[in-house]
């Protein structure tokens, strides 16, 4: 390269440099204004009367929010900003507002089943007190119109379809292209129903599987046709009936079966908010959003004896982590509610696949510290409290799960690839020096031998067996009876109370009523939930990606991305962790 062209490109990354600087400086700026002009004590959030509550998913509702910073907000995070229970929250509080006209639904319907139910939930509280709810679909699936149903009115673009077809997911094997590639995975696992390694052994779903699979996506369909059925007056045989037989509505056809109320415009449906809002036509629409209205409404925890909410949210992993749950930091967490002397009980959302079994334990030691104690723990299960996430649950004082939870999975499984005769195909040997026949069980270099593979599958069925006197203890269940029902199955929690592993079926706030009971407390004790811990600076971040709508946006080009990168974490969490591991038995994904 000449030094000219060097120079050129210098000058080029200069500017380029100098053009993002100054576009940042403008947003810091006009958002100092804002700031300014709303004043010190409002923090730039003025909520204006006839304000329209916009409630857009366009990134996906989870319950914990964005794990970082307000900085994950430039940086694209692939999570709303808000946890769950706290969007729940807004929304109820938005139902007695006087100055939120209406609330709107519009953009995504992303998040777990079990984050939407809970904001579901609080969208029907708002419309029984009053508060009108319109939503916009364009074009739906079931998963829309299901937390769009509570609306009172719902539209659909002239052009646009609802996607009636029922449920399917996808589990990806690479059984046959790793014996193509010369690459192996040798097992060691117990329950029949244990497939979480089925995948890098097997090109093709066993029976096993299948049979939970679709279980699972017949409690799923359960559960969402049924809520749609009771919202909108329909015959839930007749919706069935739909998914088979039609599969796919036009938006007139839509209305004519009463699942939409309107097959118009967008532009339709903002001159009825206008008139709702008390504006011109022509004017500016006084939209306030749901990340927004949250900060102006959010309270300082109060003090007093108090219900504590803990969120287990992610994958288990040993230590300190800050992507899903480190077993170390969730132990501080139960641990400091004990020594609280306000906690006089905690309730822990579970939405967890399992992880590391050491992890799992660590956890569960806390739960029991805390029964000791004197403090009834309650588990409110997400949609996923299976593997290590039962067993973090298994020994509370009350279990309450969602119909479409999936929970139990209880099997332990451990998986050792090695790529022997990949490198040998391409020149690559591994010569191996030991001091014992024994060593290097965590090598991908060498397969296992049989004295080898026994070593680890004794592990394994050691802590299977631990897995299920925990269980019987826990639930009081006679220990055949939880052998008989593990085996590494996955139930949804509708048959999981059926057999003894959840107690209620319902959500946080059914889990909340039964530690206050436990706790005998009154019905309006405090309830704590988790505070993100978050510097003035970052603070000031958020409230300028607010101004300038960025905290919500995000760029659909990303989804194919994220997901591909959630695949790639997993497979690298299970592929390359020599760990005994108590984990949900599959990636998958009901849609």
């Amino acid at each position: 390269m000449t030094m000219t062209r060097t120079k050129g490109l210098l000058i080029a990354f200069a500017i380029v440099g100098l053009v993002l600087f100054s576009f940042l400086c403008l947003m810091v700026a006009s958002t100092v204004v804002s700031l300014a002009s709303a004043g010190p004590a409002a923090t730039a959030t003025r909520i204006e009367s006839g304000s329209i509550l916009v409630v857009d998913l366009s990134r996906p509702l989870g319950e914990a929010g964005a794990r970082q910073s307000g900085f994950e907000g430039i940086f694209g995070s692939p999570m709303h900003p808000l946890p769950a229970w706290e969007a729940a929250a807004a929304v109820r509080k938005a139902g007695d507002d006087e100055r939120v006209s209406a609330i709107l639904l519009r953009g995504g319907f992303e998040g777990s089943l079990s984050s939407l139910d809970m904001l579901r939930d609080a969208l029907d509280d708002a419309r029984k007190a009053g508060k009108p709810i319109y939503a916009q679909l364009g074009s739906a699936n079931e998963r829309m119109l299901w937390l769009a149903s509570v609306a009172d009115e719902i539209w659909l673009d002239p052009l646009g379809f609802v996607e009636f077809d029922g449920w399917f997911g996808d589990v990806l094997y690479f059984g046959d292209a790793l014996k193509q590639l010369g690459a192996e995975v040798q097992v060691t696992r117990v329950g029949k129903y244990k497939s979480a390694v089925e995948p890098y052994m097997l090109g093709h779903m066993s029976d096993e599987n299948r049979e939970q699979l679709t279980e699972m996506l017949r409690g799923i369909e359960n559960k969402i046709l049924g809520d749609i059925a009771a919202a909108r007056g329909l015959e839930l045989d007749a919706l069935k009936r739909s998914s088979v037989e039609k599969g796919w509505f036009s938006a007139r056809e839509a209305v004519e079966a009463k699942l939409a109320t309107h097959a118009a415009p967008y532009a339709d449906l903002l001159a009825k908010l206008r008139t709702a809002a008390g504006v011109d036509a022509g004017d500016e629409l006084p939209e306030l959003k749901l990340s927004k209205y949250a900060r102006s409404v959010r309270k300082s925890p109060k003090s007093g004896e108090c219900v504590q909410v803990v969120i287990a949210d992610g994958e288990i992993v040993d230590g300190s982590s800050n992507v899903g749950i480190g077993g170390d930091d969730l132990a501080d967490e139960l641990r400091a509610a004990r020594e609280d002397d306000d906690v006089r009980a905690v309730v822990m959302r579970v939405d967890s696949p399992g992880g590391s079994a050491t992890a799992s334990d660590v956890i569960r030691a806390e739960v029991l510290a805390l029964r000791a104690a004197g403090k009834p723990v309650v588990i409110s299960m997400g949609s996923l409290a299976a593997s290590g996430g039962y067993w973090i649950s298994a020994n509370a004082d009350a279990i309450v799960a969602q119909p479409h939870t999936l929970t139990g999975s209880i099997g332990v499984f451990g998986m050792l690839p090695n790529v022997q005769e990949l490198g040998e195909r391409y020149g690559l040997r591994a010569e191996r020096v030991a001091t014992s026949p024994l060593a290097g069980v965590g090598s991908l270099w060498k397969r296992l031998d049989e004295r080898q593979l026994a070593l680890v599958q004794g592990f394994v069925d050691e802590i299977y067996e631990r897995f299920l006197d925990l269980v019987s203890e826990g639930r009081k269940l006679e220990r055949e009876t939880v052998q008989e029902i593990a085996q590494g199955r996955v139930w949804t929690g509708a048959r999981a109370k059926e057999i003894g592993l959840v107690d209620e079926l319902g959500g946080l706030e059914l889990a909340i009523e039964i530690a206050r009971e436990r706790a005998e407390l009154g019905d309006k004790a405090v309830v704590r939930y988790p505070q993100r811990k978050v510097e003035w600076f970052e603070e000031f971040i958020e409230a300028m990606l607010e101004e300038e709508d960025l905290l919500e946006a995000r760029s659909p080009s990303l989804v194919a991305l994220e997901r591909a990168a959630q695949l790639q974490r997993t497979l690298e969490q299970i592929a390359t962790t020599p760990r005994v591991l108590a984990r949900l038995p599959f990636e998958f994904s009901a849609r």
